[in-house]
């Protein structure tokens, strides 16, 4: 087999991120919610045997761990997988961390976190054979406003921040603090 990817959240703000992947040669499974965007994030790419779509709420603990565990035995392992999860879904990054630890090879994680981490950094628990990457979306200060970051801008530096395979990145910028948007 390939390079295999785990996208979650790929199919809205990370689908270019989603698309890059697949480009670059893994079998990207991409779990997200929304069907609708789901389908047309494949219809996007003109190939979609390069995509596993994966219909899952990651607030729904229980199924989302489940359809994550059927994926690593499915595609026999997973090397990366970029996760957008918000923190009302406490327990859907580690039911991630565990099942992926079972798998032998070493993969990496990119843990995408929006500015709020820059102050209170989320607590990520070390597990066998990941190597975990935080990436801080921050904002864009233009003259005497500032803006949150647009998709594509979120995809170009998500993007840099896998090939520079740093262990903490940052998109846009998180100072001056009081500056960010409302």
């Amino acid at each position: 087999m390939g390079r295999e990817a785990l996208v979650i959240g790929g199919s809205g703000m990370l689908a270019g991120v989603s698309l890059w992947l697949q480009e670059a040669g893994y079998h990207v499974a991409v779990i997200g919610r929304d069907r609708k965007k789901l389908q047309a994030l494949v219809e996007r790419s003109g190939r979609p045997e390069g995509f596993s779509l994966l219909p899952v709420d990651y607030h729904q603990t229980d199924r989302f761990r489940e359809v994550v565990a059927s994926l690593v035995r499915e595609r026999g392992g997973i090397d990366l997988v970029v996760a957008w999860i918000h923190s009302t879904a406490p327990h859907a990054l580690p039911a991630v961390q565990q099942e992926l630890s079972a798998q032998r090879r070493t993969w990496r994680l990119f843990h995408v976190c929006g500015s709020r981490a820059y102050k209170e950094p989320p607590r990520v628990a070390d597990v066998p054979n990941c190597l975990y990457r935080r990436i801080l979306l921050g904002f864009r200060l233009q003259g005497d406003d500032s803006r949150w970051l647009t998709n594509e801008e979120i995809t170009v530096g998500v993007r840099a921040a896998i090939q520079g395979d740093l262990p903490f990145s940052v998109v846009g910028q998180v100072e001056p603090w009081d500056r960010r948007p409302v």
